[in-house]
């Protein structure tokens, strides 16, 4: 049997050392990759507590509705190309499979200029004061066990085992979890996702179209109209999200939200 030279017996300490950095870092990814939120719930001051959660929320909020202004800018243009005529070039067929993908539309069923137009009422910006107040009322201003641990700023549910965070008063039999997300970012893209596609936001797409033709301002005040379905609480949830609207002027800081959006 031959020897193992003594080059790599005098480096085997340094080899094994790395290798249990390795591990040791990739425990750390898997276990700890999520992003906490900071701890709201530190701030005493209410007042000062609300200013630090819009403060933190709103950027990624503006980001997300920004990204969507830029992808509605892309499917018009594309509309326009093809009600002159020309067909799409093979990305831009991609990127409009991707969209009707992402808002549960049938791209195969229509033609490419029926599918873009169908698109218009689903990729769009939400109002940055309807964000804030659902995420608000939610999470309590970020205090809740959901909000913390999960980064679940707006009580969405998965229904895979393991997916979330199993609630401490699910009714028996129920089987839905409180989602986990690995970002704040995250969780908030997938709000808007939910609003933009599932069935039960019709009304709110549908009244944001039909404000953007009147060429009127598009208010978190005027489309929580449309969530009745959000909550069994129904009409008071409404009001309770428009009173949180109203008394910290989440209106007013539209201005780089939906309502400058067309």
């Amino acid at each position: 049997m031959s020897r193992i030279p003594n080059s790599v017996l005098n480096k085997k300490p340094q080899f094994i050392a790395v290798l249990i950095v390795v591990l040791v870092l990739a425990v750390l990814v898997i276990g700890f990759g999520r992003e906490s939120m900071p701890d709201f719930s530190e701030i005493e001051d209410i007042p000062q507590r609300k200013q630090a959660f819009i403060s933190y929320l709103a950027p990624t909020i503006n980001d997300i509705n920004q990204e969507r202004a830029q992808e509605r800018a892309e499917l018009k243009a594309m509309i326009k190309k093809m009600q002159q005529g020309e067909s799409l070039g093979f990305l831009e067929e991609l990127q409009l499979e991707d969209w009707a993908e992402r808002y549960g539309l049938d791209y195969q069923e229509d033609a490419p200029l029926a599918v873009a137009e169908k698109l218009l009422l689903h990729l769009d910006q939400i109002p940055l004061s309807m964000v804030l107040a659902q995420a608000a009322m939610e999470s309590a201003w970020g205090t809740s066990r959901f909000a913390i641990e999960g980064n679940n700023l707006f009580g969405q549910w998965c229904f895979e085992e393991g997916c979330g965070i199993v609630p401490s008063q699910r009714n028996e039999g129920a089987s839905h979890e409180v989602q986990v997300f690995d970002s704040v970012k995250d969780a908030i893209a997938s709000y808007f996702r939910n609003i933009n596609s599932h069935r039960a936001y019709r009304d709110i797409r549908e009244m944001r179209a039909m404000l953007r033709a009147k060429d009127r301002s598009v208010t978190g005040f005027a489309l929580v109209e449309g969530l009745h379905s959000y909550s069994q609480r129904g009409q008071a949830y409404i009001d309770e999200l428009r009173s949180v609207i109203s008394y910290n002027d989440l209106d007013e800081l539209n201005t780089s939200s939906a309502s400058q959006g067309s």
